[in-house]
């Protein structure tokens, strides 16, 4: 009998989550799904509620597209979200913060750990949490970094804008003598090269999307998924104007996206958000979703 395949939703704010939709390209052969709710980016300054309707929409709508798995491929939402939507969902969802975790528990040699986050990321103190359970012994040293998702979102990866913001976040953090730093928000991997000459040579930057990838990858496998023998497809979603996103994604990831579908969600109106919050709360108290 021929193993069921598992095509995969990956979710974020905007493009983001492209870096971990690259991993994914590399290490899991299955058709790819791919929605960015750019009509409200960014994410880092919205509230836990807000976050939670938001997902929440998305991941209703990604089961409709026949999504198998989801991907939370954005820190904030891994953070405010995800532990809620993973009790609720009749799916397997995944996130980015456990995988950075354990990634950046194995490189660092001096148990001093630095995070630059969004702010909804850094308050949350999941990290901390993870990193409490995992190895209690790091100390953590976490960073707001809220001028950074609209620069690259703006397509600024460059110039004297982005380094005055990247020494602004990251010459505390060297200060306190780190060996490693997390990239918590999935569009810092865009920054890559100025954060790296900043930092310099000698301190490990942890890129969780690629850790990520592989955790899917291998769930999938013990699981009996089979991989795609053909091509995987590719379908790109955006809440907000499609050929402006095209245009950007195309940008950055190197290759040119053909279409982008449009998707109008729900909006977070004060009534929709109370009855959603009402739907939600059965789980918050711990009783089991229907």
């Amino acid at each position: 009998m021929e193993m069921a395949k598992a095509p995969i939703g990956i979710y974020d704010s905007g493009v983001g989550g492209l870096t971990v939709w690259l991993a994914f390209k590399q290490l899991v052969k299955q058709d790819l799904i791919y929605y960015a709710d750019t009509a409200h980016i960014p994410y880092g300054d919205k509230t836990k509620e807000q976050i939670l309707f938001y997902s929440h929409g998305i991941v209703s709508f990604l089961k409709q597209q026949r999504a198998r798995v989801i991907v939370a491929a954005c820190n904030t939402s891994s953070a405010l979200a995800l532990p809620t939507l993973q009790l609720s969902a009749s799916i397997p969802m995944f996130g980015v913060i456990e995988p950075a975790v354990k990634k950046a528990a194995a490189a660092t040699k001096n148990n001093r750990i630095g995070l630059i986050a969004t702010v909804g990321t850094v308050n949350s103190g999941s990290y901390q949490k993870e990193f409490r359970k995992l190895a209690p012994d790091i100390q953590v040293f976490a960073q707001s970094c809220p001028k950074l998702v609209p620069l690259i979102e703006a397509g600024k990866v460059d110039g004297l804008e982005v380094y005055t913001a990247l020494h602004q976040y990251l010459d505390p953090l060297v200060k306190q003598g780190i060996d490693t730093l997390i990239l918590g928000c999935t569009h810092y991997p865009f920054l890559l090269k100025p954060i790296r000459e900043i930092i310099g040579p000698r301190i490990n930057i942890v890129d969780p999307a690629w850790q990520l990838a592989e955790d899917v990858r291998d769930w999938l496998q013990d699981h009996g998924y089979a991989e795609n023998p053909q091509p995987s497809a590719e379908v790109f979603w955006t809440s907000g104007d499609p050929e402006e996103f095209r245009k950007k994604a195309s940008f950055f990831i190197g290759q040119e996206i053909k279409s982008v579908r449009f998707h109008k969600p729900a909006e977070a109106l004060p009534s929709a958000m109370e009855a959603f919050l009402g739907e939600l709360s059965p789980v918050w108290r711990g009783e089991k979703d229907q």
